[in-house]
């Protein structure tokens, strides 16, 4: 089993360090639409009473309210580096074995 995938490694190497590419690229556009979704469109804070209970609204359409979420934030930031990963694991076994 291990051969079998130390061998698809090797025969699909290129392809694999553009899929590392591609997932960088696809992070990198989540970070920058919810980096502007938040300058578009503001976060409100709305406070109660006692000035501990404070809760966070953005003033994104609904659509857009959803990309407003830490869990994007870091779904994105996992992706880049995840992309980040494969493409230097992708071109660094592909310098090591030179005949590829």
């Amino acid at each position: 089993m291990v051969f079998f995938l130390l061998e698809m490694i090797i025969k699909y190497i290129d392809r694999i360090i553009k899929v590392g590419a591609a997932c960088s690229l696809l992070g990198t556009f989540i970070l920058v639409l919810l980096v502007l979704v938040i300058v578009i469109y503001p976060v409100q804070k709305n406070c109660s009473n006692d000035r501990q209970d404070c809760e966070y609204i953005s003033s994104a359409p609904s659509i857009l309210k959803t990309v407003v979420s830490p869990h994007i934030l870091v779904t994105s930031l996992l992706t880049i580096a995840g992309g980040i990963l494969i493409f230097r694991f992708g071109t660094w076994y592909k310098l090591k074995r030179p005949n590829l």
